[in-house]
C-alpha cells in the first residue's frame, strides 16, 4: 500500500496524556467500490490483485501526506485515517488548519481523478472510483497514549466522541457533498467560532455534541459569518 502503512508521530505529540486534535478522513464510498469490485472479481486472487486495492491505497496515502504537516498518522482504520495533534501546536491556527485541510481534499481529487479507468477498461467496478470521496471530523480532547501490541493508540472520551462522529447526519443537511465536520471544541481551539453551517448531532452514550460543517469544494475563510 505504500506510504499508507506508516505510523507514528512527532515527538511532541508522544506525551502519554493531553489535549489533542483528533482528526479522522473517511473515504466515503469505499464499502459499495469494494462490494463492486469483489462482485467483478471474486475473492480468489490468485491470478493477482484487483488494481482497485492499489487506487485505495493511493487514496489513503494521499491523505495521509496531505495532514502530516499538522496532524501525525496514529492508525489506519479500514478506509479511514485516524491522525491527531497536540493541542498546543495548532490551537489558534485555524485558518492554517482549514486551508491543510481543503489542499488535502484537491490532492485527494487529483488522486482520484488519475485512477480513473480509461473508457476502454473492460472491468466494470473500477471505474466505479470516481464516485469515491472524502469526509472529515475533527474534534478536540484529552487522549491518552497506550501500548497495545508492538505499538500504540491514542484512547479516551474524546476519542470515541470523534468516531461517533462519522456516523452522523450531515449529508442529510448539505446533500452528498464532501465537508469537514468541526466541533464547538476543536472550532474555540482553533479560533474559528463563526465558520460555516452550525450543525448537532446526538449519541445515546456521546450526548450533544455542537459543532460546523465547512464543504470542503470551496472551504469558507476563517472569516465567514456563521449561517
Amino acid at each position: 500500500m505504500g506510504q499508507a502503512g506508516r505510523s507514528g508521530s512527532p515527538p511532541t505529540a508522544d506525551a502519554l496524556a493531553g489535549e489533542r486534535y483528533l482528526l479522522l478522513a473517511d473515504i466515503s464510498g469505499y464499502t459499495g467500490f469494494m462490494s463492486g469490485v469483489e462482485r467483478e472479481h471474486g475473492v480468489d486472487f490468485s491470478g493477482g490483485i484487483p488494481a482497485a486495492y492499489g487506487i485505495l491505497g493511493a487514496l489513503l496515502d494521499t491523505v495521509i501526506e496531505g495532514v502530516e504537516p499538522g496532524f501525525a498518522l496514529v492508525k489506519l482504520e479500514g478506509d479511514a485515517v485516524f491522525a491527531a495533534a497536540p493541542a498546543e501546536s495548532l490551537d489558534g491556527e485555524g485558518d492554517r488548519v482549514v486551508e491543510l485541510i481543503g489542499a488535502t481534499y484537491r490532492a485527494f481529487v487529483e488522486s482520484r481523478t488519475r485512477a480513473i479507468p480509461s473508457s476502454d477498461h473492460v472491468c466494470t467496478a473500477c471505474p466505479a472510483v470516481a464516485h469515491l470521496d472524502l469526509k472529515v471530523v475533527l474534534h478536540r480532547g484529552p487522549a491518552v497514549r497506550q501500548s497495545v501490541g508492538a505499538g500504540s493508540d491514542l484512547l479516551g472520551p474524546a476519542v470515541t466522541v470523534a468516531h461517533r462522529l462519522l456516523k452522523n447526519t450531515v449529508r442529510e443537511r448539505i446533500g452528498h457533498r464532501p465537508y469537514l465536520f468541526l466541533t464547538d471544541a476543536a472550532a474555540a481551539g482553533l479560533g474559528l467560532l463563526g465558520i460555516g453551517l452550525g450543525h448537532r448531532e446526538e449519541y445515546p452514550d456521546a450526548g450533544r455534541i455542537e459543532g460546523r460543517i465547512i464543504e470542503l469544494e470551496a472551504t469558507p475563510s476563517a472569516g465567514t459569518a456563521p449561517s
